[in-house]
């Protein structure tokens, strides 16, 4: 239960007065994008034990490469367009928290969330039964809702004094990197203006350029033209090593610190279950499942991230998964043979 900025006894009161509903086994709790419902009364100390219904998951299912927002859903299935929550707190610079909003405009808002949520239920619901799934929707999908709200309520922790020594270390580096790169050309340039660094590249140091020009007048200067030049001058290596260091500072050693929640010093990203047509989840803010582990420097910022006092990190993974729900779903006997075997199923197949 963490304490929020408003939380005093009206509003604990009102939550009361729920606390039945949400309570009861027995009844249905439908919602777009519940998972959101769960976490946020979570931080009230509200545990919601009904069933749950998510029209958004329900549509992943049904149509997994199309929008599932809730604006999308009513145009498509209702032909109806709800008020647009730009309209309520603004956007940008100016955009406002919903709680700075009167009541008397936000029950509108509010009322109509309901009221499509429910049609669009109504609509979702035989769809599920008619495509045959019921068993993915009810016994994997809403019951991995609960468990990311979970996830996400835990959040992760990290070391943040040895994310700055490396950001501190980083900096030099970059610095050196710079240094290095405007002795070889002869002059200082913005490094990160593919303009000025194809006219060094490319005019200034005659590397001959491996495309043509953009019709915008400029020289390609993206990874894959770089790797064709990294030959022909030792600048392009070090343009190469100071990108991917100042990626690797900015996306991950000096924003994953900006990221802590200041009420309990971890981190809580979010974990999409509706994003990737594969079923395969997705987190952001911050993006938690692409943490680099293939360079020094990766594997260093993997290892900011640590045990709260009492766990342990524990790292598992599946060995060749697709492949053995493969050879059972196909009943294939030379596949089970080789995985039963412990053999190489690779070099089993090859054979």
């Amino acid at each position: 239960y963490i304490p929020l900025p408003n939380d005093n006894e009206e509003c604990k009161s009102l939550l009361n007065k729920f606390l039945p509903i949400f309570s009861n086994e027995e009844k249905t709790l439908i919602g777009h994008n519940i998972k959101f419902d769960l976490s946020i009364l979570a931080r009230y100390g509200v545990v919601i034990k009904n069933n749950l219904w998510d029209t958004m998951i329900a549509h992943y299912l049904i149509e997994p490469e199309q929008n599932h927002s809730m604006d999308y859903l009513a145009d498509v299935y209702l032909d109806y367009t709800p008020i647009a929550i730009e309209e309520l707190i603004g956007k940008g610079r100016n955009q406002m928290s919903m709680r700075d909003i009167p009541v008397e405009k936000v029950k509108e808002y509010a009322a109509e969330d309901a009221d499509i949520t429910l049609q669009l239920y109504n609509k979702f619901k035989p769809i599920i039964t008619e495509n045959k799934l019921e068993g993915l929707f009810y016994m994997i999908e809403m019951p991995l809702v609960r468990v990311l709200a979970k996830m996400e309520a835990n959040g992760v922790k990290i070391d943040i004094e040895g994310l700055r020594q490396i950001s501190e270390e980083q900096a030099k580096e970059i610095l050196e990197i710079e240094n290095r790169i405007y002795e070889i050309a002869g002059t200082s340039f913005n490094i990160g203006s593919p303009k000025q660094l194809g006219e060094i590249l490319f005019e200034k140091l005659n590397i001959k350029a491996p495309a043509k020009k953009t019709k915008t007048g400029q020289y390609p200067t993206g990874e894959e033209i770089l790797q064709k030049i990294v030959n022909e001058n030792p600048i392009v290596q070090n343009i190469l090593d100071y990108r991917s260091l100042t990626k690797l500072k900015s996306t991950y050693v000096d924003a994953l610190p900006s990221l802590v929640n200041l009420n309990d010093g971890l981190i809580h990203t979010s974990y999409n279950q509706a994003i990737t047509a594969t079923g395969r989840l997705s987190s952001n803010n911050p993006n938690l499942q692409n943490i680099p582990v293939r360079t020094d420097l990766g594997a260093e910022i993997r290892k900011m991230f640590i045990p709260k006092p009492g766990y342990v990190l524990v790292d598992a993974d599946y060995s060749q998964i697709e492949l053995r729900v493969l050879a059972h779903i196909a009943q294939d006997h030379t596949m089970q043979a080789a995985f039963c075997g412990g053999l190489d199923i690779h070099t089993a197949t090859a054979s």
